[in-house]
C-alpha cells in the first residue's frame, strides 16, 4: 500500500493541534491513527459511491 503523502501531512498537522499528547511517541501514533482512520473512510466512500451509481443506473435500465 502506498502512502498518500499530503493525507499523511494532513495527519500530521491534526495530530500536533492535540494538547493531551505527552511525547513525539505518543504523536505519530496519534497521527498514524489518524491517517488509517482517513483511508479508510476514503475507501469507504469510494464503495459507497460505486453502489449508489449502481443502484441509480439500474433503476434507470429497469424503468
Amino acid at each position: 500500500m502506498d502512502l498518500d503523502q499530503e493525507l499523511l501531512a494532513d495527519s500530521m498537522k491534526s495530530a500536533l493541534r492535540v494538547e493531551f499528547l505527552a511525547n513525539s511517541e505518543e504523536l505519530f501514533l496519534y497521527a498514524g491513527g489518524l491517517y488509517s482512520a482517513m483511508m479508510w473512510s476514503r475507501e469507504v466512500d469510494r464503495e459507497n459511491k460505486r453502489k449508489n451509481k449502481k443502484k441509480y443506473y439500474g433503476k434507470n435500465v429497469i424503468s
